[in-house]
């Protein structure tokens, strides 16, 4: 029996996804051997990490009778249209409240998904997850969804959420291990982007768990490496708890990497532009600003640095969130000439 097949869960994506070796990426970087866990091919909607999260978070509200869904996060979230691809297969209302916002907004990326999905999407200007304010918008919502008719379920990841978010990346890191157990590798040193830290922190645990020799080196996105790594080892320590899990991860077992992070409004990083290109011209694999290229910046420092050699082998969990490389095209620098894209300089 798996570490998480007692949690209720529903069948929203193809796993287990493909981990794919990346030979050209590596001999570009002259460094290790590189392995891509592909959860961008996770296949709900345009797929991600949260499809695969949302299969254990929905399977609780299914659970518990849900029939809409409450949720907040930005413009651009990943988790927010994966919430709403879930919930219209599961014929649940998904109800989205777009946080950060004080204007008219554009239409691109996941902003102009959630209108296909046909969301009902609402906006607050209040953008840190944590201000009280915002979770009494979100008691509003799930208040007002009742008085409709609906049986609503609040998806919030400071609370129980963000713990089957992390039990998700826990089935991942068992799925991994069997892929690499096949592959007779071992040890490996794992690559993943760290947001609210739920998905490095079940990859932390259940490598931990299942005893596999890695190293977890998370890539903070947004915040002080300090904080992040706070972070995912209590979300590790409560969803080691809620699965029973006794051999949990220590600070040893987890790095995070501090260099890439910077502010969501800002534009790409020149390390993030290239680490969008390397992949996209060396593997044909699409990386997006926001996460999975600042994981892959990250990555790709550690290589040029010496922290990781040709001995070494490496695998790169790519996280999804393509739509979100739309919605940044115009910092990329490119323009069209006579019928051929250029970087404008």
């Amino acid at each position: 029996m798996g570490l998480v097949d007692h949690l209720p869960r529903v069948r929203l994506g193809h796993f287990p996804t493909p981990l794919q070796e990346a030979p050209r990426l590596g001999a570009a970087l002259g460094g290790p051997r590189i392995w891509i866990k592909r959860d961008d091919l996770s296949g709900l909607s345009v797929g991600g990490s949260k499809t695969r999260i949302f299969e254990f978070v929905l399977g609780d509200a299914a659970a518990a009778g849900a029939t809409a869904v409450v949720a907040s996060a930005g413009e651009q979230s990943n988790k927010l249209r994966e919430l709403a691809a879930g919930a219209n297969r599961l014929g649940m209302k998904p109800i989205l409240l777009l946080t950060g916002v004080t204007g008219p907004t554009e239409l691109a990326g996941n902003r102009f998904l959630f209108e296909v999905l046909g969301a009902d999407i609402r906006t607050t200007p209040i953008a840190d997850r944590f201000d009280p304010a915002l979770k009494a918008e979100l008691d509003r919502l799930c208040g007002e969804a009742a008085a409709a008719g609906h049986r609503p379920y609040l998806v919030y990841h400071p609370g129980r959420t963000g713990t089957l978010g992390a039990a998700a990346y826990v089935a991942a890191a068992e799925e991994l291990t069997g892929q690499l157990g096949a592959l007779g590798l071992g040890p490996v040193h794992v690559f993943i982007a760290t947001g609210a830290a739920p998905t490095t922190a079940g990859l932390a645990l259940g490598l931990r768990a299942m005893r596999l020799e890695a190293a977890v080196i998370g890539v903070s996105v947004a915040a002080p490496a300090d904080e992040a790594k706070a972070q995912v080892l209590a979300y590790a320590e409560r969803c080691a708890d809620l699965l029973g899990i006794d051999h949990r991860p220590s600070a040893a077992d987890v790095t995070i990497d501090g260099s890439q992070r910077a502010d969501f409004s800002l534009p790409a990083t020149p390390a993030v532009i290239e680490a969008i290109e390397l992949f996209a011209r060396t593997e044909g694999v699409l990386l997006e600003p926001t996460y999975t290229a600042k994981a892959a910046a990250g990555m790709i420092a550690a290589i040029r640095r010496g922290a990781l050699g040709p001995s070494d082998s490496v695998v790169f969990v790519h996280t999804g969130g393509l739509p979100g490389l739309f919605a940044h095209a115009g910092e990329f620098g490119y323009g069209i000439d006579g019928g051929q894209a250029s970087r404008r300089t």
